[in-house]
């Protein structure tokens, strides 16, 4: 009967990292949204302005104020500051992503830690354990050392 306990212990323990994962992903993938949303209406207010710059300067051609050519080149400006900013806001994307992956993971690992969860390194440095007393115990049971 305290075998049953403990896997019900240990399943509770399992299931209890099991919903701080999923909370920490849709958490992760909430912070991962609302940065998206954040960087896409910064590029559509770019795009906005642009688009703003581009009907002023077509006005003030049209009444004469600014050269066409000007105009052309006040425009050509702007959409490559434009570009620009856009470049670099997928790098910051791009960035940010990764930051929240690692944020995640390491969320994750102490999370596991805390737990008492054993991770890779502690699975494999305990296989190697038991690798190492199966041989001594062959070794042991051999022939040539039960000669009583």
């Amino acid at each position: 009967m305290p075998q049953e306990e403990n896997k019900g212990i240990g399943n509770q323990a399992m299931d209890a990292v099991i919903d701080v994962r999923n909370e920490l992903i849709v958490q992760s993938a909430n912070l991962y949204l609302l940065v998206r949303r954040i960087l896409l209406s910064s590029l559509g207010a770019a795009a906005l302005t642009v688009d703003e710059a581009s009907d002023l300067m077509a006005k003030l051609v049209e009444r004469g104020e600014l050269a066409e050519a000007d105009m052309h080149q006040i425009v050509s400006d702007l959409r490559a500051q434009s570009a620009q900013r856009e470049a670099g806001t997928a790098k910051v994307r791009a960035e940010i992503a990764q930051k929240a992956g690692a944020s995640l993971e390491e969320s994750v690992e102490t999370i596991l830690t805390r737990l008492n969860v054993p991770n890779k390194h502690d699975i494999d440095e305990l296989s190697r354990k038991i690798s190492n007393l199966n041989e001594k115990v062959t070794t042991l049971k051999s022939p040539r050392n039960s000669t009583h």
